[in-house]
This record gives structure tokens, C-alpha cells and sequence, in this order.
């Protein structure tokens, strides 16, 4: 049987082949095939019957009666998938167990940019050793999955073309030696959600501060961890652009920003929104935004401060009497509870 498909709302593209129990979408982008509930079998079976070399995607949610899987070498034949989406079924409970065979995806590790795993269970999986060679690889993507420290055994090397690493809402990352990926250059690094604590954070920074990503890193984000205080990044490079900094947890103690401001902040947005902070310091803040306002405030960067119950008193004296330039790169500050810092008057501040 032909499967065909929807395109778009005035024509109908029929797909090459037969994938089914899988679903085949034939798009502008290519083939995009979609196994959901499939077992493996069913899944080696299709992709070794099916003719067509060049997918676009290859989207796999697993089921099993056992509770565990174990992806077998060869699971997509000789096929070659741009992208890579491995789903274990979300409402599962425990979830799922997975291992993954070091030749699961052989024949396509000189094609595949994106990998994606999600909501599975890595309890069981000791080594990444099923990525090796993936030369082009360029997003790695991990959600809602337990028990990842088998990321450690990303060695270097192992991906040299990774531009973004995502970790988000996942278990196992707090005590993990984390991987050296030089030479890969990343520019995103996603770590939300993780339960991180500030040991955790600083241990993971100090690794990629000292790969080659320390020049590159253009989007850190940290939001929803456990941390007490934005993490020290002193060693990444001050040519490199770190755009965003985001940390959305309150903190319970003063934020060391002294290391941060070796980064060029031209164009960052710093996000500290929601937080407690009562104090907006001068040796922590003025050069950060000094930079900010070298450019246009439509272009340049900001430091967002919403959600954080500032002290009116003498401490903001250093920017509303005497460096007003620098206000249009605070975004949201408020203080005493309602006062905006755009709205307090300098003379206030004479006597300070």
C-alpha cells in the first residue's frame, strides 16, 4: 500500500514507499518518516525493506512490554537521517530504559546534524559510544530523561562540528565529570531545569572554559537549577560574545559578578529577572553596562532586573545622579516596590 500525505492544503504528495506501521511525510525538505508506539522489530523491519537512502528525519517512539529497550546495531539499516528524534512514550511511569548499541546509527553518522533524545531512561547506558564519527553533528539535545552521566563519555573529538548542547529537565548532570568536547565549538549551551547546584554549575563552566568552546560561547542558560548565585565565568575569553545569561531561581546570597566582566557584554542580554536581589552594585555592574551602551539601545545590550525588590538608598547613587547614559541598558528596574530607576530624581542623591 502507498501512503500518502497531506503537503500543504492544495496538494497531495505521495511518498515513494511504504513505511508503514511508520507514518511518511514527503516534504520540501525531503522525506520525514515517524514510527510512534512502533516496536523495534517493526523498525528494523521497515528500514530495511524501504529503498530510499536520504531521509530528512527519522522520528522513533518506542514501546515495550518489559519496561526497558535495547536499540540494536543497524536500527536504521544503511539509511542516512539528517535529524535524529528518539522519544520514549512521555506519560510512561517508571520511564522507559534504553541502551543504545555503539553502531545503532553506523550508517548515518556522516549525515546526521541533529540528535534528540527524550523522556527515556539511561540508567543502563554507560558510554556515548553510538555518536562516535558523527562528524557533522552539529545540535545535541537531551530532555526529560533520567540519568544521563553517561555524557561523560563524550570524549575529544567525538564531535567536532557540535554547535549546541541542551540538557533541560533531566537527572544526572549534578555530579557528572563533564566532557572536554574540544574541538567543537559550541555557541549554545542549555542546561535548564536540572536540579544544578552552584558546585554543579561551576564544575561544568570550569570544563568548558577550558575547551575550545571558551571563545565561542554565545548563549548560556541556566534557568530553573538550584544555584544560589550566578556562576563565575572568568575564563572565557573576552573575545568571545556571551549574549545571554539567564538564571530565573531566587538567590539567597549576594551574586559574585567580579570574574564576569573580562566577557564582551556589547550586545549581551543578562537576564537576572526574579531573583532577590537588593542591591544593584557599581564595581559589579557600571563596566558591563558601559559596554552595553557603546551602541544604539535598539542593538546594544541590556541587563534585565525584573522581579527584584532593589534598596532606593544610597547604593543606586552611582546611577541615577551620576550615570544616567547608562539607564536605557537597565531594563525593569524597580525599587522601594514601585519606583522605577528611570523615574528617581539625581538630586535625591546629593547627599549620598
Amino acid at each position: 500500500m502507498t501512503t500518502t500525505v497531506l503537503a500543504n492544503p492544495t496538494t497531495r504528495t505521495v511518498c515513494p514507499e511504504d513505511y508503514s506501521p511508520c507514518a511518511c511525510d514527503l516534504t520540501g525538505n525531503g522525506l520525514e518518516i515517524t514510527c510512534i508506539d512502533v516496536t523495534i522489530p517493526d523498525i528494523v523491519d521497515v528500514f530495511f525493506r524501504t529503498q530510499n537512502l536520504f531521509l530528512y528525519s527519522v522520528s522513533l517512539t518506542i514501546i515495550s512490554a518489559t519496561g526497558s529497550i535495547d536499540l540494536p546495531a543497524d536500527l536504521l539499516s544503511d539509511k542516512r537521517a539528517q535529524n535524529i528524534y528518539l522519544n520514549c512514550p512521555a506519560a510512561a511511569s517508571p520511564k522507559l530504559s534504553v541502551t543504545i548499541d555503539a553502531a545503532s546509527f553506523e550508517f548515518t553518522r556522516f549525515n546526521t546534524t541533529r540528535f534528540e533524545i527524550h523522556d527515556c531512561d539511561l540508567i543502563r547506558q554507560k558510554d556515548m559510544k553510538f555518536l562516535s564519527g558523527f562528524l557533522v553533528l552539529n545540535s545535541f539535545y537531551f530532555a526529560n530523561t533520567f540519568n544521563v552521566e553517561a555524557i561523560a563519555g563524550l570524549a575529544n573529538n567525538t564531535l567536532p562540528a557540535l554547535k549546541e548542547l541542551t540538557v533541560v529537565n533531566c537527572t544526572g548532570l549534578e555530579n557528572v565529570v563533564f566532557p572536554d568536547l574540544t574541538p567543537a565549538r559550541l555557541e549554545l549551551l542549555r542546561l535548564d531545569g536540572n536540579g544544578l547546584t552552584d558546585a554543579g554549575v561551576n564544575h561544568i563552566l570550569v570544563a568548558v572554559a577550558s575547551s575550545s568552546s571558551a571563545s565561542s560561547l554565545k548563549l548560556l542558560s541556566l534557568s530553573n537549577n538550584a544555584m544560589t548565585k550566578i556562576p563565575m565565568i572568568a575564563s572565557f575569553s573576552p573575545t568571545g560574545h556571551l549574549r545571554t545569561l539567564q538564571q530565573h531561581r531566587p538567590l539567597h546570597e549576594p551574586i559574585d559578578f567580579d570574574l564576569q566582566l573580562s566577557g564582551n557584554y556589547r550586545y549581551a542580554q543578562v537576564n537576572l529577572e526574579n531573583n532577590r536581589l537588593t542591591e544593584f552594585k557599581e564595581d559589579i555592574f557600571k563596566s558591563m553596562l558601559q559596554q552595553m551602551t557603546i551602541q544604539s539601545p535598539a542593538i546594544g545590550g541590556h541587563v534585565l532586573v525584573t522581579g527584584n525588590p532593589f534598596d532606593c538608598g544610597c547604593g543606586l547613587a552611582w546611577l541615577i545622579r551620576d550615570n544616567q547614559v547608562l539607564l536605557p541598558s537597565v531594563k525593569n528596574g524597580v525599587c522601594g516596590g514601585f519606583f522605577r530607576f528611570e523615574d528617581l530624581n539625581p538630586d535625591a542623591y546629593g547627599n549620598c
